[in-house]
């Protein structure tokens, strides 16, 4: 009776896996529907979209130094809550093209299917690597695999005399790009899928690789080069190249040992560089001896794990660009028998994974602690006040502050907050003075006159000033000491009120 009982079982996980995998995602993911906006990054995020919602121009009138994709995602929203729900109905489309290329990588391999789309599921769902957030590689990863499905689809039209392979690979190249403008460190899936096409394509047909190519990367170039003439016909031009692009170079390795340098690059940025190189020199020197997956994980594989380590800071959300290869790497270790060598691939990944995110001393955040919060809260064990200070000391007071905004302002009105709480502008859905929304941009950028200015030409009614920001910022404390009365204060954010000007000092 047992033994019939979990044949049973059995069968119905084998014909229903999916379904019982989309279930479990979804209970991982619950959770994020109902946290308090507090992260940074996404403040920052919706008060750029909802900044585009108002007509502002991103760059010249409000600022960040990502491409435009994410801000987009955010307009598109409006609002924390569907910001949410609508990453999360996104991580469920993301997973089914992961299904989708792990059965054409995995082919017949059923249970390597099953097991590569269970770690990817659970890993882009748990908060040890930010899952849970909407941040732009939870984004990106999407257009990346759907770019490599196509191009893997269609690798076996390379070397005959078929035009439909052009439209793929324009469309592929497309994909790529999207991802692209989410977050630049896309650029390199798209150079592994590039070289990919150098790797299976016979010899007698390399006239033909030229026009592949071009046609992949014309692909590639088209969303950016309209969104250069989209920022151009709108008069901003500059400062979209600046900060999408040109502020991130200094991103290379910012996180590193600057002394250890060479040619005004790190030494170990130089070391990756040339073992990414020696490897993919390898793999085409011996690609036919080596098997078809395996050739394109490993190039995808140290490819991405590049892109993640290339500024050396220990977002672990970086990470999440790694785990489409690094997942369907598992698959091959249910393979057949006789594809002994294969199967150590995986095992290499972890090793390397591993060795990485302890050499860069990747942070993480611990999950059980944070679904034990959610469930306990779900089942009224844990009040609502505990339930938000296990996120942030300062969650309740960020909501207090937003909501005292949103009732003594009105929506066209701004504000000015001097530190890094950007969600109490996107809570109150209202905009800052200035194009900056958090303090450390006005650090980093030396935007001091240009934001004193913009205080000084459209002084706001309220000014905003969080005590956990450390660098002081004389001419604001002046202004607020002549021109502004302490209104209210909540936690670490103090109110100020902009005086009547008879009774200033």
């Amino acid at each position: 009776m047992v033994s019939l009982s979990v044949q049973k079982l059995k069968k119905f996980f084998g014909s229903h896996w999916l379904l019982i995998l989309l279930f479990f995602t979804f209970l991982l993911r619950l959770p994020s529907l109902f946290e308090p906006f507090t992260y940074g990054d996404e403040g920052i995020y919706l008060t750029l979209g909802q900044a585009i919602r108002k007509g502002l121009v991103l760059y010249r009138d409000i600022h960040d130094n990502k491409p435009p994709m994410i801000y987009l995602m955010a307009a598109l929203t409006g609002n924390f809550s569907l910001y949410r729900i609508y990453y999360f109905c996104w991580s469920f489309i993301t997973l089914l093209v992961f299904w989708q290329l792990a059965k054409l990588l995995l082919d017949k391999n059923k249970k390597g299917i099953i097991l590569s789309t269970a770690l990817f599921a659970v890993l882009t769902s748990l908060p040890f690597l930010e899952g849970n957030i909407a941040n732009a590689e939870n984004f990106m990863i999407l257009p990346i695999m759907a770019g490599f499905y196509l191009v893997i689809e269609h690798l076996n039209l390379l070397n005959k005399k078929n035009g439909l392979i052009y439209f793929w690979w324009f469309l592929s190249g497309i994909l790529f790009s999207l991802a692209t403008l989410f977050k630049i460190p896309a650029l390199f899936d798209f150079a592994a899928a590039f070289l990919l096409i150098m790797f299976f394509i016979e010899r007698k047909n390399y006239r033909n690789l030229i026009s592949f190519l071009l046609i992949n990367l014309s692909g590639f170039l088209l969303p950016i080069i309209i969104s250069f003439v989209y920022f151009y016909l709108k008069g901003s031009l500059g400062q979209y190249f600046t900060a999408a692009f040109a502020q991130n170079l200094p991103y290379l390795s910012s996180w590193s040992d600057k002394a250890k340098s060479s040619g005004g690059l790190p030494v170990l940025l130089l070391a990756r560089t040339g073992i990414v190189f020696l490897i993919t020199t390898l793999f085409f020197c011996f690609r036919k001896k080596i098997s078809f997956p395996v050739k394109i994980l490993t190039i995808w594989f140290i490819f991405s794990l590049f892109a993640a380590l290339l500024s050396s800071r220990p977002y672990p959300h970086y990470l999440i660009q790694v785990l489409p290869s690094f997942c369907l790497s598992f698959g091959l270790l249910l393979g057949k028998k006789k594809q002994f060598k294969a199967k150590i691939i995986p095992i290499i990944f972890s090793a390397i994974l591993i060795f990485s995110f302890i050499s860069f001393n990747f942070w993480y955040y611990p999950s059980w602690p944070y679904y034990k919060n959610f469930y306990q809260y779900a089942l009224r064990l844990k009040t609502k006040d505990n339930y938000l200070n296990y996120f942030s000391p300062q969650a309740q007071t960020i909501y207090e502050t937003a909501n005292f905004i949103k009732n003594h302002t009105a929506i066209q009105q701004k504000i000015f907050i001097w530190g890094n709480q950007p969600s109490i502008y996107a809570l109150a859905n209202r905009l800052p003075v200035g194009r900056y929304t958090v303090s450390y941009h006005i650090i980093d950028f030396n935007a001091y006159q240009e934001t004193m200015k913009n205080l000084l030409t459209s002084p706001p009614r309220w000014i905003i000033v969080t005590q956990d920001e450390q660098k002081s910022f004389p001419e604001l404390e002046d202004l607020i000491g002549t021109n502004y009365s302490l209104f209210q204060q909540f936690g670490q954010f103090k109110i100020f009120y902009q005086l009547p000007k008879t009774v200033r000092l």
